[in-house]
């Protein structure tokens, strides 16, 4: 049965794709550090909130796997739980057949259904912030966060950081079954995203066309990712491509996709919301 597959598509978030392992990248034997050993003696102020205090919490988003009191990391997750942004592909490495059809690539984030394991990547809208942060983790956890880099956004302030394991997913993404189904599609006019856990019939990604809902839902009407990528929906943004687009993906599965329902945004009638309907 069909779980959350969760597809914005609105008109340009693109190449964030199957996440599935992004942490523990071995260090070389030198480079070798026990965490506990390296860590600072606590000073009682988280470093994290000290880092992002003058930020609005909507604004960046961090999530770790565990918290590190002795480094002073003492919460798991910061700020939003969950964003849209967009990053160049040449940035995280895309191989080239995503690349020349998506001229940007989608990092999202949504607290039911995260598209990779904390945290690689997370963002920030200041840059030197999240130097500062990727220090932090680099000292309160060495073995997992020795090898995290930063990518700046695209037409957005701010950045993300990732593993090296997270950015080469990146050049394995290849074409499939849904490209081929929204090739006469114009992909700035809708977003999918997926569930990583369960992507569908034909999908080998968590994410198709690169519609930018920033600009075009959530600006607009005071909206988030998380407003509107409800455990059901398939996708958002143009109603007259969303229903090309369910009645391709109703070829590829007739059973799977049958009950895919366009409903529209309350707020715009033009803005259209393609989910499964139980």
């Amino acid at each position: 049965m069909k779980t959350s597959l969760s597809l914005a598509l609105s008109a340009s978030l693109t190449c964030a794709l199957i996440f599935t392992n992004c942490t523990k990248e071995n260090m070389n034997p030198g480079e070798s550090v026990n965490a506990e050993n390296s860590s600072n003696a606590s000073t009682g102020e988280d470093r994290i909130d000290a880092i992002v205090k003058d930020l609005s919490a909507d604004s960046y988003s961090l999530h770790f796997g565990k918290t590190y009191p002795e480094s002073d990391i003492t919460k798991s997750a910061y700020g939003a739980g969950s964003y849209l942004a967009f990053a160049d592909p040449q940035d995280v490495i895309c191989g080239e057949p995503i690349r020349l059809r998506y001229p940007k690539i989608p990092i999202w984030r949504r607290q039911a259904v995260m598209p990779w394991p904390p945290t690689c990547p997370d963002m920030t809208p200041d840059i030197y912030k999240l130097e500062q942060i990727q220090k932090e983790l680099i000292n309160a956890d060495p073995k997992r966060y020795q090898t995290l880099k930063q990518v700046k956004f695209i037409n957005q302030e701010g950045g993300f950081l990732g593993t090296t394991a997270y950015f080469k997913k990146f050049a394995t993404l290849q074409l499939d079954k849904i490209d081929d189904a929204t090739a006469n599609l114009k992909l700035d006019k809708f977003l999918m995203l997926n569930d990583a856990a369960d992507l569908g019939p034909g999908a080998t990604r968590n994410f198709y066309g690169y519609a930018d809902l920033n600009e075009i839902v959530f600006k607009p009407y005071k909206k988030t990712l998380k407003d509107i990528l409800k455990p059901t929906l398939k996708g958002c943004f143009d109603p007259e491509t969303l229903k090309v687009l369910r009645s391709q993906l109703q070829k590829i599965d007739p059973a799977y996709y049958k009950s895919l329902t366009l409903t529209y945004l309350p707020e715009n009638k033009q803005i259209g919301m393609l989910s499964f309907k139980y």
